[in-house]
């Protein structure tokens, strides 16, 4: 798909991986409507910088832990916007907490975050796309689900079914949308673990021996959404360490 004049949603576009996935699709002529829930400066920042680049760039701010906020993302978009065409479903909360520890809270607010919200959003985006029209969505999943492991319990469980409902997605909204699940591997420092040596336990723990970076996570997302053929993938970018 030519990307350039086209309109994405970016979830959790303001910080991070999602500030790169925004910067990257308005490098490529993107139009942009970045959502956050706490971060609105380094959301207003990464839309200026999209601004700098020659795109139209608007922040949304919704709590995605209140569905009604999820729900009414889409009609404050299409005041700013004529449509969206590629969508990418990239905020999630991480966790931690193995089956036993995980109370309700826990449980419910990780479910409506990391599952129910990109299902209401692909929802909404299918019904707002003009009948024909090409469109993509790209759902971020995690590498490390392919490790069976108890900790972060209710976190893998969302993510392992965002993949199963990424390949039911892309059944149904076949031939005009595209829908995949990426899933990267050790891009950036953990958030609240900044301690952590991650050269040196990349060398002991990753194949390659290294660990990526926001320019590798970008190019395999990007070569998702520009793909015509592909659809109900999984991607797996993680220099081999969930093997």
């Amino acid at each position: 798909m030519e990307l350039k004049g086209k309109t994405a949603l970016v979830t959790g576009g303001g910080i991070r991986l999602g500030r790169a996935y925004a910067l990257a699709l308005a490098k490529e002529g993107v139009n942009l409507a970045i959502h956050y829930n706490r971060s609105l400066e380094p959301a207003e920042e990464t839309a200026k910088l999209a601004r700098e680049l020659g795109v139209k760039a608007v922040t949304f701010g919704a709590d995605f832990n209140d569905l009604t906020a999820v729900e009414a993302l889409f009609p404050e978009i299409l005041k700013h916007f004529d449509s969206v065409d590629i969508l990418i479903n990239n905020a999630a909360i991480y966790l931690r907490g193995d089956g036993l520890e995980t109370d309700r809270e826990m449980w419910e607010s990780q479910f409506r975050i990391n599952l129910q919200t990109p299902f209401t959003l692909i929802q909404a985006f299918a019904h707002q796309l003009p009948k024909g029209r090409p469109g993509r969505i790209l759902n971020i999943a995690d590498a490390q689900i392919l490790q069976h492991r108890p900790d972060h319990f209710a976190y893998r469980l969302t993510k392992l079914a965002l993949v199963e409902m990424t390949r039911m997605f892309a059944l149904e909204l076949a031939p005009n949308i595209t829908v995949n699940a990426f899933a990267p591997g050790i891009m950036l420092p953990l958030a609240d673990r900044e301690d952590i040596d991650l050269e040196a336990y990349a060398k002991s723990h990753v194949p390659l021996q290294r660990t990526g970076s926001p320019e590798i996570a970008v190019e395999n997302a990007l070569h998702l959404i520009k793909s015509d053929f592909t659809t109900g993938a999984f991607l797996r970018v993680d220099g081999g360490q969930y093997l």
